[in-house]
């Protein structure tokens, strides 16, 4: 009887495997964490930004972690609590039953850090995962993000943990950029060496990215935020990258370095989308608060605020001169207002009924191209507050529109919810190109 009990109990030690504070819990404190208890933002005066700020008590003196104690490690207590009002993280869902469980069976087995630097940032310390991404993908994988690059003959869009880099001539598959977040949300191509790409995993976590299209293994971490990036520009001159996101902040980098400039929380819910103004100064913002706002690019400081929309604002774009912004809405209304969060005289449009305006651009002039829900492209003359036409129709909703001018003429790039990339030109009625953005379609 007693060889077989512990025969028992070496088969149950084997199968419990230790638990790794580098793979399985820093990677929960960087998603859920670190965004309130860094540098810059240290609440409580307790930060977690690296291992050795983590193990060293805030403003309550009391000890985050006692090796083998969960029960008087704060940081479990502050996260194992029910009382919301001092739950962490706080104005968010508490963490799931198995999350909780592994920092308390961290912290009762000893919590060990297998980490060399206990100085580095938490971030540095998790080892890098490559997602396996599939060969062929199942199904059309909606289009949720596109860049051109400096040349005009390279088209990124968005895929599962990867970039895929199209021929724009021809719609050939040239490259497929691996290791990059599980939704790409959002990308920018401010230089030939030089790709941004901005996404996550929603609720869980966010990233932006820099890598070289033609040396993948040549990358940079930006952003590690605990919600997803959703929208990001880079200015006309490709100096500085801007992004937004589902943790309402605004971060502006310079490049190519990639430092920070600096960051804001200009919105109380998501930032929905971002531009940049032609002379490179403003960048505009819209959020799901129902406000857009524009922000001086140089200092981070908020010059205007509109907040006429009835709505959840989800796309911004300048005037030709820099001078207006326009911000679309869920309802399908378009809002012109100035440098001071007026609004203009009939100054208010509604080009696609009551469809929301996901995206927009301005081709030429007062010639504002229009993305809707219900798939439409619209040209809308701005002045004359009229529909001139319609670009193209998608059989889904257009997540994404690039609008470029060429010496050719204008094009618009658009990526559809049912994966389809199209190609127009402003006089032509057929695209010039189309495809299914996806390897195997």
């Amino acid at each position: 009887m007693f060889r077989a009990c512990f025969f028992l109990v070496l088969i149950a030690s084997a199968g419990a495997a230790e638990i790794s504070f580098s793979r399985q819990v820093a990677p929960l404190l960087i998603d859920q964490c670190v965004e309130c208890h860094r540098a810059d933002k240290a609440k409580g005066g307790y930060r977690l930004d690296t291992v050795e700020r983590m193990l060293k008590a805030g403003d309550s003196e009391a000890a985050p972690v006692k090796a083998g104690k969960p029960e008087e490690s704060e940081l479990y207590r502050l996260i194992a609590t029910h009382d919301e009002d001092d739950r962490m993280p706080k104005k968010a869902d508490a963490l799931p039953e198995k999350e909780v469980k592994l920092i308390r069976d961290w912290i009762a087995s000893g919590a060990k850090v297998d980490v060399a630097d206990v100085k580095a940032a938490l971030r540095s310390v998790v080892p890098e995962q490559q997602a396996k991404t599939p060969e062929k993908y199942p199904q059309p994988l909606p289009v949720t993000a596109l860049a051109l690059n400096p040349a005009g003959d390279e088209l990124g869009t968005s895929g599962y943990h990867e970039v895929l880099v199209w021929e724009a001539g021809t719609g050939k598959l040239k490259a497929r950029l691996g290791g990059m977040p599980e939704r790409v949300l959002a990308l920018a191509w401010p230089a030939v060496g030089q790709m941004a790409v901005a996404g996550g995993v929603p609720g869980r976590s966010g990233e932006v990215w820099l890598v070289n299209p033609a040396q993948p293994k040549e990358r940079k971490r930006l952003v590690s935020a605990r919600d997803c990036v959703l929208a990001m520009v880079a200015s006309p001159d490709g100096k500085l990258l801007a992004c937004g996101g589902a943790d309402n902040q605004v971060r502006c980098f310079e490049l190519p370095s990639g430092k920070l400039k600096w960051q804001i929380e200009p919105h109380a819910d998501w930032i929905m989308g971002m531009a940049f103004s032609a002379d490179g100064k403003h960048i505009a913002t819209a959020s799901r608060d129902r406000t857009a706002k524009r922000i001086d690019a140089g200092s981070g400081q908020i010059e205007a605020t509109y907040t006429g929309h009835e709505s959840a604002v989800l796309s911004v774009v300048f005037s030709a001169d820099s001078q207006d912004t326009l911000s679309g809405d869920v309802q399908g209304e378009i809002r012109r207002w100035d440098g001071n969060g007026d609004l203009k005289k009939d100054g208010t449009l509604r080009p696609g009924g009551r469809n929301e305006v996901l995206a927009m651009g301005f081709a030429e002039g007062d010639n504002l191209v229009t993305a809707a829900g219900d798939g439409a492209i619209l040209s809308v003359d701005v002045k004359a507050r009229k529909v001139k036409g319609k670009v193209s129709r998608h059989e889904d909703r257009v997540n994404v529109l690039l609008v470029r001018r060429a010496e050719k003429g204008v094009r618009i790039i658009s990526g559809c919810h049912d994966g389809r990339v199209r190609i127009n030109e402003m006089e032509k009625a057929e695209p010039v190109l189309q495809f299914v953005a996806s390897p195997g379609w």
